[in-house]
């Protein structure tokens, strides 16, 4: 069943969100790790998630004050914007979410100076089809992951830099 979010807010992460986000991974993500790399694997997973959970970086989707995802995304390059990771509990999946989440971060990124973003989906990643849809394009195959990337200048900023 898929829970409507009228509205969202990000929190900053704290320590105390490690097992949400670990089981978040689990939820929004098992499918497609096991469509790469076969059958989940809860010591090399644990590993990963222990190496990579860095709440400094990380905010909490929230969703009439229930936790409902984590991003984790800023700049990588002094003009690219890269968005490492947007995970959605499965039962937010589905309205529209995902994609508000990252319009309004492309949005705050171009308005910070932003001339491009930039992101890694796995190719057995349904997500592809929404990056797509903004816009973004491949620019390499880095298997099992493809980079993309989306241009946030438009013509008119292009002339007006002249």
């Amino acid at each position: 069943m898929v829970q409507e979010a009228d509205g969202y807010r990000l929190r900053p992460a704290t320590g105390e969100d490690d097992a949400f986000v670990y089981e978040l991974h689990r939820a929004a993500m098992g499918e497609v790790v096991e469509a790469t790399w076969g059958p989940w694997d809860e010591t090399v997973q644990r590993g990963f998630h222990e190496r990579s959970f860095a709440p400094d970086r990380l905010r909490i989707v929230l969703v009439d004050e229930v936790a409902a995802g984590v991003v984790d995304a800023g700049f990588g390059a002094p003009t690219v914007f890269y968005v490492g990771r947007i995970e959605i509990l499965p039962r937010f999946q589905g309205a529209g979410l995902g994609s508000r989440i990252l319009r309004d971060l492309l949005a705050a990124a171009r308005g910070r100076g932003a001339a491009a973003a930039e992101l890694h989906v796995l190719k057995a990643n349904r997500a592809r089809a929404l990056y797509e849809r903004l816009g973004f394009v491949v620019i390499a195959d880095e298997d099992p992951k493809l980079r993309m990337r989306l241009e946030l200048f438009d013509a008119g900023d292009a002339a007006a830099g002249c």
